[in-house]
């Protein structure tokens, strides 16, 4: 296999490769808490997402796969005097005026799992906590902590190109050699947010800490933090316009950048564009069946110099909302 090859391919997977997880995901929106651990708790009911993601669908069976569960829900719920408001703070709450702000308080649990087969085989996962604190009826402010652990090793699927050459010094080294790591990292994250807009920020390389290494890889952080915004457009007959944006800062000062916009149709049918500055273009596709279950598919187009190797995205998620007792809809994002 030539030497070029096999550094490409390592290349595009290098995100696999680096600390601090971010999820490979064309519906980012659907992962916030990844990102940034402030977003945990922020829903009224236990939010549980199922993702499913396939990429580079050129290489068949050596494409690569991602799979990411996410669960989040409220260990304290705020106190709510009129219990069929949809969000606190909303036309229909206005007896929630006059609760202290210490019965408002929400405490945010979340847990994560992921695994991704690319040209490294990852596995891992995390816990979440977040404290929401009401700036106002109508403001919350969220400081979120999250901890994960998460293993890498050389795949035993790795793709040896049509004609592998057997002499080839860097193919042999992998294979005998691999590459095996563990490490357990921590981020931290706040958000501001009510029920027509968020902003938040996130720090990724809190802590971080090898377990087990290789000499391949390092522990040096590749990601230094996260930022998310998006804001609700109510344009009337039961449309909603929702645009919003995900950087993703490199440690070299480099952007990683999303921009997306949702249309979501009388809350149960959305979607959307997203633009990603790597030279990628995502179409979306959202249907909420009932306030228990939604579904999403993605597809993703690749329009860099790269397309013949990382074209042809497709993602699912499957979205649950449970104990959802006031039958209530996402937040923006």
């Amino acid at each position: 296999m030539p030497r070029y090859l096999i550094i490409l391919i390592l290349t595009l997977t290098t995100w696999c490769a680096s600390a601090q997880y971010l999820p490979n995901s064309s519906q980012a929106f659907q992962f916030a808490s990844l990102y940034n651990p402030a977003f945990v708790g922020v829903e009224g009911f236990t939010d549980v997402k199922v993702g499913y993601r396939t990429q580079m669908t050129g290489l068949g069976p050596y494409a690569p796969k991602f799979i990411n569960i996410t669960g989040n829900f409220r260990l304290k719920q705020p106190l709510d005097l009129t219990t069929h408001a949809l969000r606190i703070g909303s036309s229909k709450s206005l007896g929630n005026d006059f609760i202290p702000k210490s019965k408002r308080i929400i405490h945010g649990l979340g847990v994560n799992f992921f695994s991704e087969q690319t040209q490294f085989d990852r596995l891992g996962g995390g816990i979440t906590y977040s404290f929401n604190y009401p700036l106002s009826t109508k403001l919350r402010l969220a400081v979120g902590v999250s901890a994960l652990i998460e293993s890498r090793k050389l795949s035993s699927n790795i793709y040896p190109g049509e004609n592998p050459d057997p002499n080839d010094e860097l193919l042999q080294y992998l294979m005998a050699n691999g590459v095996n790591q563990m490490e357990v990292n921590a981020r931290t994250g706040l958000l501001l947010y009510n029920d027509r807009f968020y902003f938040g920020a996130s720090y990724l390389p809190l802590f971080n800490s090898a377990l087990e290494s290789s000499e391949i890889e390092n522990m040096e952080s590749f990601y230094r933090g996260v930022a998310q915004a998006g804001v609700a457009l109510p344009m009337g007959e039961g449309l909603v316009l929702q645009p919003s944006v995900v950087a993703i800062m490199q440690t070299d000062n480099e952007f990683l950048i999303d921009y997306s916009l949702k249309a979501r149709i009388k809350e149960k049918i959305w979607t959307g564009v997203t633009y990603r500055d790597i030279k990628a273009t995502v179409i979306s596709l959202g249907f909420d069946f009932n306030s228990l279950m939604g579904l999403s598919y993605s597809y993703e187009m690749s329009t860099g110099e790269f397309r013949q190797f990382n074209d042809g995205s497709h993602e699912m998620v499957l979205s649950l909302r449970l104990n959802n007792f006031k039958r209530m809809t996402p937040y923006t994002w």
